[in-house]
């Protein structure tokens, strides 16, 4: 074995019996229960520590504490979530939902007796259009003006309008 491995061993060895040694030396009178007495601060009892019997044989009895030194109970349950925000920091509710802007385009519009026809454009599709129809499943067309054709977004029931272009 290496030198210095079995100084090191020698040296816990004698370390070990030297620590036993002071145990033993230690006494059941020296050992006595720790007496509670009230400090001036607190009206709580408190444990003291016995004497020693000689400088550093024993060491110091840690104080005994109440629940009520503690200022809270070690087993209540205990969450490690991060408390909630604030009522104040929270996000106002989002804006009540929108109609989606109109699909459509005015392509011209052709009057017949007291009816008027408009003519309008969906992507590539042509559509054509009279008061009271219904486009897509969504917009129902509500009034046809001069200047103006108006719909109702069926789904939420909102207004819109699309300009003709027309000043007559």
């Amino acid at each position: 074995m290496n030198r210095g491995l079995l100084a090191a061993l020698a040296i816990t060895l004698l370390a070990v019996a030297y620590v036993s040694q002071q145990d033993e030396a230690v006494t059941d009178d020296t050992v006595a229960a720790p007496r509670a007495v009230r400090s001036a601060g607190s009206g709580s009892p408190r444990a003291t520590p016995p004497a020693a019997a000689d400088d550093g044989a024993l060491l110091a009895a840690a104080p005994a504490r109440v629940a009520a030194e503690v200022g809270h109970d070690l087993f209540a349950p205990h969450s490690f979530l991060p408390p909630p925000p604030p009522a104040s920091t929270r996000p106002a509710p989002p804006p009540p939902p929108m109609a989606p802007p109109l699909p459509f385009r005015y392509q011209g519009r052709m009057t017949e007796g007291s009816s008027t026809v408009v003519f309008l454009t969906h992507g590539e599709r042509v559509l054509v259009a009279r008061q009271g129809d219904l486009l897509n499943n969504q917009y129902r067309v509500e009034s046809v003006g001069p200047t103006a054709i108006t719909f109702l977004f069926e789904p939420l029931k909102q207004r819109q309008t699309l300009s003709t272009g027309n000043t007559k």
